[in-house]
């Protein structure tokens, strides 16, 4: 019996074996092919996929568009499944292979009408740009033309379907979501809305401080324009947040901003300029940047680009440089719609797998949809908030980026040609939304800021125009040498631009190690990039010890760790976790009481830091503020003693996590960069297979940014997932970054790979040479014309 037994189990090892190993040969079957010769149409010679040592595709064509067509080659291999589902996110198409789970989100998309403005943002682009979108499309096509079921990704493989092939607004409505994400103003408008209906405009205004007076601006001396008029007021905003049933949707998160900064040719040991950037966006794997090189002749651009839409949007050519940060611009309002005013009806169907499709009404105000309509329709399983206070006043919606004309796509593609500052600006004026801003420098020395895009003029909340090109803030070779911005504000005093700032403690540590150094190089970058010091917690800190009376003998050895602490939020530290957990109890032990739970968790949101700073710190800068006491109990509890609990509270959290050793606590062992995959991380076993995480250090306040997920404290899941040092030298000792790696597939090599150097501080050279490139190459695919794919 026992041999019986034995025989049986081997057999069923062997047996789960056998299956293991015939799924993994069928999913490598996706992997990319990086050697060898591929026939395809659509391109006048030969173009050249070269994969270097560190995996970054080098594309190699005879002209623009066969760089364009191979790029889209490229990201179709690498990147394939991410393309579908960003495009299904955009044109509003979840459900037709994820189902009933997705309705909601296509609802609201739908009616929001991105995949509209997609199309007729299509139609009016110049015939150029529409050029070379189509050469990328061609490349997109000529992949999925050849690649069927188990040559697919894993995800289409579980989903059970094949993508389609792509066109021009496919790749638009991306950018569009980009841009949703990067447009900010239209969550907390609709936030501020639903904490006056509940506690009044006057305590609302408490909790939202204005910017510091004395914040540093990324530009000393203001610019306002002649087309600047003073915003009156827009229509009251009354709508309630979307939710999007069980489906992450990237591009609908928190992420908190960005840094970019450029020093000149006399601050810099090579003497010429040295540039850096690093987007701060949600986290997920596979990342939103890809990074790419294409040479065409004199056609040479290096970067960072997003999967799904060719050129690069943040890099470097022969002769410029660029980088780009959120302007935090208020470019979305809300209003109200009288009764009698007309509207255009859209009819719109959403097919939806496994069901009856729905019939969808898209109503169109004078100001853009009515965005209430699809939240009423939500309401019923997942906006119990709404259901309480019954259905919303229609309310339309007014966004930039759902104009019928959007160039953006044609200032990038110039950008990426332009060799001098006139050209750069030049590009520029065709840039719509979301407004960022640019730093620029070039080989012969010069360094610049610009902040186009299109910002309304308004008039008793009404627009009546943009601020005019050339009276939007800019600046070219300033005598201070350098321009720093970390979405703090443009100019001081009044400014022709409206926006939702964050605090400049970035900006002001990056300024302070700029100017600690007489002549800087690439290595004091990446020092700068990998910077940790928290400027917050200086400001911070003394407060709460001034209002701190330990409870327990636990409470005075935290007390005492953090009164030698340095602000170094390194992730090695007891005491920035410390701070950063008693930090994280303040909110809720102060506004618990006067809010209710969701509006805290709300309020609590990684883009509200700033707000949420200034209102701790004006409040506990007092004595006993009427803020600090908790109306639910009969005590009138103080701040000393609401800022002791909170104290008590988050070191018994630590202490549940990291065990009662409190000297060996760090930092980064409850602090991890998360990086969900976009659209399985909820699935059990699956989501964890494919999600990756890393210990970090940083706050929300630091270069190397690390703010918390308040959900899931203290997760991070907004981070720079693309790095950027362009050395304008002739040694051209310039780096980047992706966060995870280049493909998209998790069998891949290239899946993660460029997580631990991410963790590190490091990067990758960013090689131009093709003798370079070629040397220790991992791929060389070339792609030569025919007159059909085989």
């Amino acid at each position: 019996m026992r041999r019986w037994l034995l025989r049986a189990f081997v057999a069923l090892v062997a047996v789960l074996a056998l299956g293991a190993a015939s799924i993994y040969a069928y999913l490598r079957q996706s992997l990319a092919q990086t050697d060898g010769t591929i026939t395809v149409t659509g391109i006048s010679g030969p173009v050249d996929i070269i994969r270097d040592a560190d995996s970054v595709t080098h594309v190699f064509g005879a002209t623009n568009a066969d760089t364009f067509f191979g790029l889209g080659y490229a990201h179709a291999q690498d990147r394939l499944w991410q393309m579908e589902f960003q495009r299904r996110v955009g044109m509003a198409r979840l459900s037709e292979v994820f189902g009933p789970p997705t309705v909601n989100a296509d609802r609201f998309l739908r009616t929001l009408g991105t995949g509209r403005a997609a199309r007729s943002a299509w139609a009016a682009l110049p015939e150029p740009t529409k050029n070379a979108i189509d050469a990328y499309v061609a490349g997109v096509n000529a992949f999925l033309s050849t690649h069927h079921g188990s040559e697919l990704p894993l995800e289409f493989t579980l989903l059970r379907f094949e993508p389609e092939p792509w066109s021009g607004p496919d790749v638009l409505v991306w950018v569009k979501m980009m841009a949703w994400d990067l447009s900010k103003n239209y969550t907390l408008e609709v936030l501020r809305q639903e904490l006056e209906e509940k506690i009044g405009a006057e305590t609302t205004a408490a909790l939202f401080p204005p910017y510091p007076v004395n914040g540093l601006t990324i530009l000393a001396t203001p610019k306002v324009g002649r087309g600047f008029q003073p915003r009156l007021g827009g229509g009251p905003e009354r709508a309630a947040l979307p939710e999007f049933a069980s489906t992450v949707i990237p591009g609908f998160g928190s992420a908190l901003g960005s840094n970019n900064w450029v020093v000149d040719g006399t601050m810099t040991a090579s003497g010429k300029p040295l540039l850096a950037n690093d987007p701060h966006l949600e986290a997920q794997i596979p990342s939103l940047w890809y990074l790419a090189h294409l040479s065409a002749g004199d056609f040479d651009v290096i970067g960072a680009t997003l999967p799904g839409a060719p050129a690069v949007v943040i890099g470097r050519n022969k002769y410029i440089a660029w980088g780009e940060t959120n302007v935090m611009a208020d470019v979305q309002d809300l209003y109200d719609v009288p009764p009698d005013e007309p509207l255009r009806t859209i009819k719109d169907t959403i097919v939806v797998k496994g069901v009856a499709p729905i019939q969808l009404d898209v109503r169109i105000s004078r100001h853009g949809p009515i965005i209430s309509d699809a939240i009423n329709a939500n309401n019923g399983s997942s906006m119990p908030q709404a259901r309480n206070r019954g259905l919303v006043q229609p309310t339309a919606f007014r966004w930039t980026a759902l104009d019928e004309e959007d160039s953006t796509v044609t200032a990038i593609l110039k950008l990426n040609e332009a060799r001098n500052w006139s050209e750069f600006t030049g590009a520029l004026r065709d840039f719509v939304v979301p407004a960022q801003n640019f730093v620029y420098a070039d080989v012969e020395g010069h360094i610049g800021y610009y902040a186009p895009g299109h910002f309304p003029i308004r008039e008793h909340g009404e627009w009546t125009g943009w601020i005019p090109f050339d009276e939007l803030p800019h600046a070219f070779d300033p005598p201070q040498h350098f321009i720093v911005s970390a979405n703090n504000k443009i100019t001081p005093g009044p400014s022709p631009i409206e926006g939702e700032w964050i605090d400049p403690y970035r900006a002001q540590r990056i300024t302070d190690r700029l100017t600690s150094k007489p002549k800087l190089t690439p290595d004091d970058f990446a020092s700068i990039q990998a910077d940790t010091y928290s400027l917050h917690a200086k400001q911070m800190l003394p407060i709460l010890l001034g209002h701190a009376h330990p409870l327990d003998a636990r409470d005075t050895d935290a007390v005492a760790l953090l009164r030698q602490w340095n602000f170094d939020a390194r992730g090695d530290s007891a005491a920035t976790a410390i701070f950063q957990a008693w930090y994280q109890e303040l909110p809720a032990a102060i506004l618990a009481d006067e809010l209710s739970g969701r509006l805290t968790s709300d309020y609590n949101g990684i883009d509200r830091s700033s707000y949420r700073s200034r209102f701790l710190i004006a409040t506990l800068s007092k004595n006993n503020d009427p803020w600090c006491d908790d109306v639910r109990t009969p005590a009138k509890e103080s701040c000393d003693d609401t800022v002791s609990k909170a104290l008590h509270d988050g070191i018994a959290r630590l202490t549940k996590q990291l065990g009662s050793n409190m000297r060996a606590w760090r930092w980064d062992a409850v602090h991890h960069a998360v990086f969900a995959h976009a659209t399985f991380n909820g699935i059990p076993v699956l989501g964890r297979w494919l999600r990756r995480e890393v210990p970090h250090g940083g706050d929300w306040s630091t270069v190397d940014v690390g703010p918390v997920f308040a959900p899931r404290p203290f997760e991070q899941h907004s981070l720079p997932g693309y790095r950027q040092i362009v050395d304008l030298s002739p040694a051209n000792d310039s780096r980047f970054l992706d966060a995870v790696g280049q493909s998209g597939q998790v069998l891949s090599p290239h899946y993660d790979d460029a997580l631990p150097l991410w963790a590190a501080g490091k990067h990758r050279r960013m090689r131009m040479d093709r003798a370079d490139i070629e040397r220790d190459a991992t791929g060389r695919l070339r792609l030569t014309p025919g007159t059909s794919n085989k």
